[in-house]
């Protein structure tokens, strides 16, 4: 009679498996593609994103690098066809850039 038992629980054991196995076949793979398609999504605004600040960097590099050299070219307007000192040509660009930076960041801080 044991064995009868263990073959019947046996059975129900195998068929309880069996119904496991077809949920989690019916389950799985909708919530895989569900992930698949979320990874994608969120891994093209993570490219996106990334380009952006890299043209945000190549511009502020340019805006630079640019202002370094109008700042050089009004040096020596000043020094050369103003007859200024260099001292006093230093102190006015330095005025200017801290009148500059103040007005952006009074600017900024009202956004």
């Amino acid at each position: 009679m044991r064995e009868k038992d263990n073959g019947f629980m046996g059975m129900i054991k195998d068929g309880l498996g069996y119904v496991s196995q077809v949920i989690m076949a019916s389950i799985v793979p909708p919530i895989a593609d569900g992930a698949e398609v979320l990874m994608n999504n969120i891994e093209e605004r993570i490219s996106r994103l990334e380009k952006k600040i890299m043209r945000k960097i190549y511009s502020g590099a340019i805006i630079g690098f640019s202002a370094i050299l109008l700042l050089s070219a009004l040096f020596f307007f000043l020094i050369e066809y103003l007859q200024w000192s260099k001292t006093i040509a230093f102190l006015s660009i330095g005025i200017i850039i801290l009148v500059t930076g103040l007005i952006i960041k009074l600017s900024v801080s009202d956004n």
